[in-house]
Order: C-alpha cells, then structure tokens, then sequence
C-alpha cells in the first residue's frame, strides 16, 4: 500500500508539473499575443496619424491656391474697374447724331406720350434752322419704316422644337445630338417627355 500511495503521490507531482508548464506556456502566448496588438495598436495609430498630417498639409495647400485664385481674381477685377473708371477725353457728338438718338429713344415711348410732345420737347432741347430739321425728320421716317419691316421675326425655337423637327426629317437620335451638340441621354430623355405629354 505504501507503494501504492508513492506511485500514486509520483504521478500527481508529474502531473501538477505538467499542468504548470501548460499554464507557462500558456500565459507566455497571451503576453506575446498582447504585445502583438500593442505593436499593431500603434503602427494604426501612425498610419492614421500621418493620414491626418497628408491631409492637413494638402487642405493648407488647397486653402492657399483659393486664396491666390481669390487675390488675381480681386486684382483683375480692380483693374477692370480702374480701366473702366479711367477717364478719357469726351469726343464731341454732332448735332444731328443726338437729334436721331433722342427721337429713336423718345419713339419707344409713344404710347405714354404723343409725338407732338416729343417734338416739342426735342425742339425746345435741340433748336435747329429749318432745313437741317427737314432733314432729320426724313431720315427718322425712314428708321420707323425700316424698323417696322424688320419686326415681323421668328421666335427662337425652343430645344424641343428643334429636336422634334429633326427627328420628323428622319434623324436619328446620335445625328440630332451631334447636330444640337446635345447628350444622347437629353435628347431620349425630351422625346419620351414629349411623348408622355401627347398620351
């Protein structure tokens, strides 16, 4: 018996050995494993970090060429003014010139006030001999004729105008397209609206 219980007491001691080689092991995969997500932890938190940097560096560097944009836009548009505003010499404007510009611009307004009235107030602005205003009163007759022949114009066509006439000429919808200088897609698209109108 006493044999017994020492076989017995040599394989529990074994046993317990073993148990804590396992647990060795097993605690040395854990810190292993946990120094590994430390490591991968901070190689993210360098990749991000530097992301971020990239980042800041180009929106600093796009902030910078709005900002030059915004500067030669201002500049142009300074010179533009200065330009504009740069005073130069009046050229005289002749007599009749004014006379023909006045009349034109006081005919737009004939409904509101009557010709008599016109006249007269041009007259009383611009006093002429007798000969000279025979001969700006012809020259405006011969405006309001000329002006009243060219009135009758046709209105421009709208798109789906033209695309329907087109397309009743027997185009295809590329031909029209290339034509009107058009997508493919917007001219399908205004002849399925145009159908879906008639329906």
């Amino acid at each position: 018996m006493v044999n017994f219980l020492l076989v017995f007491s040599i394989a529990l001691n074994i046993l317990a050995l073993l148990c804590i080689a396992l647990l060795f092991i097993r605690q040395n995969r854990l810190a292993a494993f946990e120094s590994r997500q430390e490591k991968a932890l901070e190689e993210m938190e360098e990749i991000v970090s530097s992301f971020i940097a990239e980042i800041k560096e180009e929106n600093e560097l796009f902030l910078d060429r709005v900002q030059r944009l915004d500067d030669n836009l201002e500049e142009s548009k300074m010179e533009e003014l200065r330009s504009t505003l740069e005073v130069s010499e009046p050229k005289p404007i002749p007599m009749i010139n004014t006379y023909k510009a006045a009349a034109k611009s006081y005919q737009t307004f004939e409904k509101s006030a009557g010709n008599d009235d016109v006249e007269e107030l041009l007259d009383l602005i611009l006093p002429q001999n007798p000969e000279e205003k025979a001969v700006q009163e012809e020259d405006i007759a011969d405006e309001a004729i000329v002006e009243k022949e060219e009135e009758p114009e046709e209105k421009e066509k709208t798109l789906l105008e033209v695309v329907t006439e087109l397309e009743e000429q027997g185009k295809t919808i590329e031909e029209i397209a290339k034509q009107l200088n058009k997508g493919k897609t917007e001219i399908e698209l205004l002849l399925k609206f145009r159908q879906n109108n008639h329906e």
